[in-house]
């Protein structure tokens, strides 16, 4: 589903200056970001917006960020599918367009120039923004820079990771357990999907309780397909078993939005963390809880920051061949198999000796190494997998799991 900073974008839209009329207030809008104005100038080619001139101040706080988020796999994991959902934007590009360096530090990788030289190079940094070239320039008469000229696409995603970036508080996501991703009202959703689903909101606002919020929630693109199939059968035959359970999905909605829906507060909201120091003593109780049915993985790490996934062997076949069919990724290699099923893959570790270098595998994912093992059942099987977990979640968003999250 595409990120619901709709409206301001278009805000941002209308308020984009001319090329010319730009480069002459250029000098008017970075003396304005020393005296602590941080409006962007936004500057279009006639039809859209293209480019953004951006306080220096905020260039940083968003590069330190997006080094944040790519500094934690599971952080770095879900920015690859923010980015590819919503802006149809790799994090490699995003990296580019802020100038982030390769392992994600913080220094320049533009050169700067004084106000006078940005104005004049600015239709060409345009024209190179429109061929899809990086403009990034840096802005300042001294030795430090005071502003940024960025492609707007790097500003859009500024814009929804700040919530819209309006400046007027809103808390109509204040319940969304969903924190940073992109959220939308029910009737905009409903609207999406057609006039059943329309209709069947319109008759659930009429009954609605007076006074009750209606917070926006974060729908998952694949329940979001489930819903656009549901409506498609409930046209095709009102008061089908599809009619029904689309009616049964929007009163759910509308009591989550309500706050009213029932919360499982023993459910947990994240997967389980174990610390790599507790692995070996906690690692036949993780193998119990797996044959008794738990499905999460479990993360380990140090200090809190997840490095390696535990998770089951018929789990990892499933990554394995996703990993295959995409022929690795950027953050990860074909997953390998087990032999004999690869001559030269890993060998099975029996649970005995995966008790003992089970912690040295992760100390190695800390170290940067491709380090992982399978451990084996009592017949000699592979049951569980200890990898990477930069590996496993490059390939969990392109597998075809049943159901949605909303």
């Amino acid at each position: 589903m595409q990120d619901d900073t709709s409206a301001v974008v278009n805000e941002f839209e209308a308020e984009a200056w001319p090329l010319e009329a730009a480069a002459d207030s250029l000098h008017q809008v970075i003396d304005g970001f020393q005296n602590g104005d941080t409006r962007p100038l936004v500057i279009g080619d006639g039809d859209q917006p293209v480019l953004v001139v951006l306080a220096i101040a905020d260039l940083a706080d968003f590069r330190s960020r997006i080094a944040e988020l790519l500094g934690n796999p599971v952080d770095a994991g879900w920015l690859r599918y923010y980015l590819r959902s919503n802006f149809d934007m790799s994090s490699e590009r995003l990296i580019e367009l802020l100038g982030v360096d390769a392992d994600h530090g913080l220094s320049s990788l533009a050169s700067q120039v004084n106000v006078e030289q940005a104005a004049i190079l600015m239709p060409d940094h345009l024209r190179r923004t429109e061929a899809g070239g990086n403009p990034l320039m840096l802005i300042g008469d001294g030795m430090m820079a005071n502003a940024a000229l960025l492609a707007f696409p790097a500003f859009q995603v500024l814009l929804a990771l700040d919530g819209g970036g309006t400046t007027v508080e809103d808390d109509s996501c204040a319940h969304d357990d969903d924190d940073g991703k992109p959220t939308t009202p029910l009737e905009v959703l409903a609207e999406r999907l057609g006039p059943i689903s329309t209709q069947l909101v319109a008759q659930i606002n009429a009954g609605r309780e007076p006074g009750l919020p209606r917070y926006e929630l974060h729908f998952e693109d694949d329940l979001v397909d489930h819903l656009h199939d549901l409506e498609a059968m409930a046209q095709k035959s009102p008061g089908s078993d599809a009619y029904e359970e689309l009616n049964d999905l929007l009163h759910q909605f509308d009591e989550m939005r309500s706050g009213q829906a029932e919360v499982d507060d023993d459910e947990p909201d994240e997967a389980p963390y174990l610390e790599a120091t507790d692995l070996q003593a906690a690692l036949g109780e993780l193998r119990d809880n797996f044959r008794s049915g738990v499905e999460d993985p479990y993360l380990i790490g140090y200090d809190g920051r997840p490095l390696a996934g535990l998770i089951t062997f018929d789990l990892y076949e499933e990554l394995q061949q996703v990993s295959v069919e995409l022929d690795g990724t950027d953050e990860a290699p074909v997953l390998p198999l087990p032999q004999p099923r690869w001559e030269n893959g890993p060998q099975v570790l029996i649970f005995e000796a995966a008790l003992a270098v089970c912690e040295a595998v992760v100390q190695d994912i800390q170290n940067g190494e491709a380090s992982m093992i399978f451990i084996g059942d009592e017949d000699g099987d592979p049951e569980l997998v200890l990898a990477p977990l930069v590996w496993l979640w490059a390939y969990v968003d392109h597998l075809n799991l049943e159901g949605a999250e909303v």
